[in-house]
């Protein structure tokens, strides 16, 4: 498979940006799925950790405010 052939396929199938939200929906599970299964996440490029990092700091403040309402 060619990278061309690879990007006619997904955009054919599950695009992560189709219009439609059920496919866009499963495209954004599948694109995350195959990144999962070939790439180690410590290897990324710095802007993709940078957001990630800033989305794990928001995930725990989050989950720390719920905690502290329900004491």
């Amino acid at each position: 498979m060619t990278r061309e052939g690879a990007i006619a396929t997904i955009e054919a199938l599950f695009p992560a940006d189709s219009q439609y939200p059920r496919t866009r929906q499963k495209g954004i599970e599948l694109l995350e799925q195959a990144k999962r299964n070939v790439e180690d996440w410590r290897n990324l490029p710095d802007e993709i950790l940078f957001e990630y990092a800033r989305l794990c700091v928001r995930e725990e403040r989050r989950q720390a405010s719920k905690l502290n309402e329900e004491l």
